[in-house]
């Protein structure tokens, strides 16, 4: 449990302050500008292919203008869109441990009514637990060192990675108004499907862990 808090009150949640702190929001202000500026570019193409009847045909401007609306407004949002995401990550990540944990505790509680129902111990049986743990000490002996410093190794290169898995949520959340605009056309629209299946992959590590 206390491993559990560790790990999740420090590197699988995602603090509110980093999906909308002010350097964020600056910097996803000026991708938002840039997706913006992408849209202005379209309009007036698609003006400009209504004028002078070249470009764009009417077939095609009919399929592209309901998604360009949606996904100016989707640009326009992205960043709150990306920390209610965020925000469900920490709320689906917690409550999943409280419930089994809840689940736990009733086993728990239930095997230990069953114990005090059956009676003590013989000393026979002490003395074969204490011999078993005995053995048990001097095999794991042999290999503990080395189990250790593996465990080490592990330790730090797993928070290695859940620190860097913290940092990509953060440009992932900048950078979502060009993915966004990557939604508009099919030969950019895999982009748009990479940047959420990532962002929705790294958000999704602290429920199941």
């Amino acid at each position: 449990d206390a491993a559990f808090a560790m790990i999740a009150d420090n590197f699988l949640k995602i603090e509110p302050g980093l999906a909308s702190g002010g350097e964020v929001q600056a910097a996803w202000g000026i991708m938002r500008n840039i997706a913006n500026g992408a849209f202005i570019i379209m309009f007036l193409a698609i003006i400009i292919s209504q004028l002078t009847g070249f470009g764009i045909s009417n077939y095609g401007i009919k399929k592209m203008l309901p998604r360009l609306i949606i996904a100016a407004i989707l640009v326009n949002l992205s960043i709150y869109i990306c920390q209610i995401a965020v925000d469900l990550s920490n709320i689906l990540g917690y409550g999943l441990r409280a419930g089994l944990g809840g689940i736990g505790d009733g086993i728990s509680a239930a095997n230990s009514v069953l114990k005090s129902g059956q009676g003590g111990e013989t000393w026979g049986g002490i003395a074969l637990t204490v011999l078993a743990g005995a053995t048990a000490a001097v095999l794991a002996l042999a290999v503990l060192i080395g189990a250790l410093v593996s465990g080490l190794v592990v330790m730090v290169t797993i928070a290695a990675l859940l620190i860097a898995r913290k940092a990509l949520i953060v440009i992932l959340i900048v950078i979502s108004p060009l993915a966004f605009v990557a939604f508009l056309l099919p030969n950019t629209e895999k982009f748009f499907s990479k940047w959420r299946s990532t962002f929705v992959g790294l958000l999704m590590v602290f429920p199941i862990v």
